[in-house]
């Protein structure tokens, strides 16, 4: 039976080990570009705009460690929200540089879609960041050119359940009995609220202003009312229900030739993290990459989970300026064997109204040895 002080302390003993005996060697085995997600595959991170129906084009990009480029890698598309969501999608396979192009067409209503791509090693499904298309069904309206001014503050939202579009899960996981919903249970999760404020500066002094969240087109429009002063400066809290990911647009008028725009991203960080390897016996020493986090900032939580053996942090560790971080990781000498998963959170920068913290999750095999066939079983 594992014992949480033993835990806690054979913690304390393993970052020990890797202090004396080359915690650096072992992070400088990493050579991935830290701009580069640790699930080591990669989407475009530029937006897209176009019309419908397109067709657009997307390249996913896989590298190893090294930060070389795999060939004949099959590649998996999905789309996971906008207009296109559960539309299905070709796979493709990487070619001699690593990169596979998907491309398709609209086949629904304008809006954005959030498209993934993942591949699996045979262990694990290894998740990309998620690239966005606004799909316009006419030309963009664009504010006319005025001296006025638009913030929205925070400029972005961190949905609680961004997480798990953001984790690599394991390829197979042991069956489990799945326990059928009450009558009155929830069908999938609910939309995320929040409060955001939208400050306008140079508008007509004692003007009705109409703000309007999400004004692009294909969006789903919410609108507020605002009051200028009279030196043309309003302030709004606006109540938000969260839409679709994406770039979305905000806009402000007074119906008197003053407009303004300002954008709200959601959400607001991508990170990854992964564990290089994913699997070894009890007491071995892994090590954790992460990507796409805020840049210089503190990690609150890097522990295994379940259970949460909370064990403090041995130093201060903190992300580079691209957001992406490095360190050893022990697996407790009294683990289980079996699946783990070891999560990383840092807080979100943006503020409390900014949503959830930026966290990303990766799987841990503990196994007796360093490898296992594909079919092992653990008997208990």
């Amino acid at each position: 039976m594992r014992r949480v002080p033993l835990a806690a302390a054979a913690v304390g003993a393993g970052i020990l080990i890797v202090t004396a005996f080359g915690g650096r060697a072992l992070a400088a085995q990493i050579a991935l570009s830290p701009t580069f997600p640790a699930s080591r595959i990669q989407v475009d991170t530029a937006p897209a705009t176009l019309k419908m129906p397109g067709p657009t084009s997307l390249t996913a990009i896989v590298e190893d460690w090294q930060g070389a480029p795999i060939p004949k890698v099959p590649v998996s598309f999905s789309i996971l929200s906008g207009p296109n969501k559960g539309k299905s999608l070709p796979a493709a396979t990487t070619n001699k540089d690593g990169r596979a192009i998907l491309s398709y067409s609209n086949s629904g209503e304008p809006g954005i879609d959030a498209i993934q791509a993942s591949f699996t090693d045979g262990l694990e499904v290894h998740k990309s960041n998620r690239h966005f298309v606004l799909w316009l069904s006419g030309p963009a309206a664009t504010a006319i050119s005025s001296p006025a001014t638009l913030k929205v503050t925070p400029t972005c939202f961190q949905p609680a359940a961004a997480v798990i579009a953001t984790s690599n899960t394991f390829k197979h996981v042991a069956p489990v009995t799945t326990p059928k919903p009450s009558p009155g249970a929830s069908r999938g999760p609910q939309p995320e609220k929040t409060t955001a404020n939208v400050t306008g500066d140079n508008f007509n002094p004692f003007s009705a202003v109409l703000i309007t969240f999400d004004a692009g087109p294909g969006g789903n429009p919410q609108s507020f009312e605002a009051q200028t002063d009279v030196f043309g400066h309003f302030s709004r809290d606006i109540p938000l229900t969260m839409p679709a990911e994406g770039i979305h647009l905000v806009r402000a008028d007074d119906f008197r030739q003053r407009e303004a725009d300002a954008t709200y991203a959601i959400p607001c960080f991508q990170p990854s993290v992964a564990l290089d390897p994913p699997i070894g016996p009890p007491g071995f020493v892994t090590i954790v990459v992460g990507s796409g986090f805020p840049a210089n900032s503190t990690i609150l939580v890097l522990n295994w989970q379940p259970p949460a053996l909370r064990s403090p942090l041995p130093a201060v560790i903190q992300t580079d300026r691209y957001g992406a971080f490095q360190y050893p990781l022990l697996v407790l000498y009294h683990d289980l064997l079996g699946p783990r998963l070891m999560q990383a959170i840092v807080a979100n920068p943006s503020g409390d109204r900014a949503g959830a913290a930026i966290e990303a999750d990766a799987p841990f095999l503990v196994t007796p040895g360093r490898a296992q066939p594909s079919d092992f079983v653990l008997r208990r």
